[in-house]
């Protein structure tokens, strides 16, 4: 087998998969943000711990997905990561200012935890617009869940199935994106 033909048969099976591979990365990183909410709310100290965790974790996710299509691509990888990285960076001072203004008790602890989340959501829709469509769905998401969770507290079973709706339109989004990139590959 040549060079030329594993490396069709890998791109094949990486289009096959990517989707689910993408929602699993989505999913994961919903997670995430659930349980920051969380611990925001519940605990004192530890939630800044938690949230910086997530916008490391987030960043790295991001990182990996732009370097491994800035490869595929043939394009330079200094930029994108010294801007990938800059961006996360100013991500972490406003979560670091959001946690000094919580301590000061300007605000209070479940004001900061949404504000920490909304942060969090427009830094994915910006990395979303400049590095990775993945993130952009990932801001949306993050802000739908918030404004559901800031309206919609007393109603838990509407809150959850705004969620799944959302979840389902992601999931449904993301295979359509995979089937078209596999026609215009001319895999199907």
């Amino acid at each position: 087998m040549d060079e030329t033909t594993e490396t069709s048969l890998v791109e094949e099976t990486n289009s096959r998969t990517g989707w689910k591979l993408q929602f699993g990365v989505l999913c994961g990183m919903l997670v995430l943000a659930l349980i920051g909410m969380g611990l925001s709310q519940a605990l004192e100290q530890r939630a800044w711990w938690y949230w910086l965790f997530v916008v490391i974790t987030y960043a790295v996710l991001g990182l990996w997905r732009s370097i491994r299509k800035a490869k595929r691509a043939g394009d330079g990888l200094r930029n994108l990561i010294s801007r990938e990285l800059a961006h996360w960076s100013v991500l972490l001072v406003f979560l670091g200012v959001l946690a000094v203004l919580e301590r000061k008790e300007i605000i209070s602890r479940e004001s900061s935890s949404d504000f920490a989340l909304l942060l969090l959501a427009f830094s994915c829709c910006l990395a979303g617009i400049h590095f990775d469509w993945l993130l952009l769905i990932m801001g949306v998401v993050l802000t739908v869940m918030l404004v559901a969770m800031a309206t919609l507290e007393q109603y838990t079973i509407v809150l959850w199935i705004v969620m799944i709706v959302v979840a389902a339109a992601a999931a449904g989004f993301f295979y359509l994106k995979s089937s078209r990139g596999r026609a215009a590959d001319g895999l199907d």
